[in-house]
């Protein structure tokens, strides 16, 4: 008894059926060589050298002080920086000159610390007086360059000086001016700008209000 042949239509069908079975294995195959990737480039981690990561995707750093960041060697002609935000408000504290808080930590430089003094020797009334002051927190020091609202004021040179770790320095001790510093340690460059002034003045919820930013390049 002879076969029959498959009709014309049948085997229309089954070239497609294969065309479109093996389309789906490359497609699933693709798929596997590149999951996880983006743009078709996989990713290396951020311990490889130049010559492993080019082409590639790095990623940050899972441990250390670089850790959620791009270790700095893959973007070394990129500028790097930062801003940290200078402001608090401080209540006096009747007759006392006050706790001294910390306001704002900028890494590689060192850390600022206010106080808001009362003056005023009258009970229940306070005239306040803010005081800032900077330490470095690295072991060589930090170049300092600083202005107050005064020298402006009066077209004097910045006061130049080295802050040492050991030591709190000045930054202001006065009720109402503003401030300028530019800091430098090693590669790295700060510019802080901010203003103090006082709140509710000879009153018994006298206060004092700093607010600022520090612009960090390096």
């Amino acid at each position: 008894m002879r076969g029959r042949l498959p009709s014309p239509a049948m085997v229309v069908a089954l070239i497609a059926l294969v065309v479109a079975l093996s389309g789906t294995a490359v497609a699933a195959i693709t798929y596997a060589q590149n999951a996880g990737a983006v743009d078709g480039k996989s990713a290396v981690s951020s311990d490889v050298g130049l010559s492993a990561a080019k082409g590639k995707l790095v990623a940050t750093a899972a441990s250390g002080t670089s850790r959620g960041r791009i270790p700095g060697r893959f973007v070394s002609d990129v500028m790097r920086g930062g801003a940290t935000s200078i402001t608090k408000y401080l209540r006096a504290v009747d007759n006392q000159p006050g706790p001294m808080v910390a306001i704002a930590t900028i890494d590689g430089i060192g850390k600022f610390e206010a106080q808001c003094r009362d003056q005023d020797p009258a009970p229940n009334v306070k005239s306040t007086q803010t005081v800032i002051s900077f330490t470095a927190s690295q072991p060589g020091g930090v170049n300092v360059s600083r202005l107050t609202g005064r020298d402006i004021e009066n077209s004097r040179d910045g006061i130049i000086f080295t802050a040492l770790p050991t030591q709190a320095v000045p930054v202001i001790s006065i009720a109402d001016t503003m401030f300028q510093l530019i800091m430098q340690s090693g590669s790295k460059t700060v510019f802080v700008s901010g203003s103090a002034r006082s709140d509710a003045n000879h009153t018994p919820n006298a206060a004092c209000l700093i607010w600022g930013i520090g612009l960090r390049v390096g």
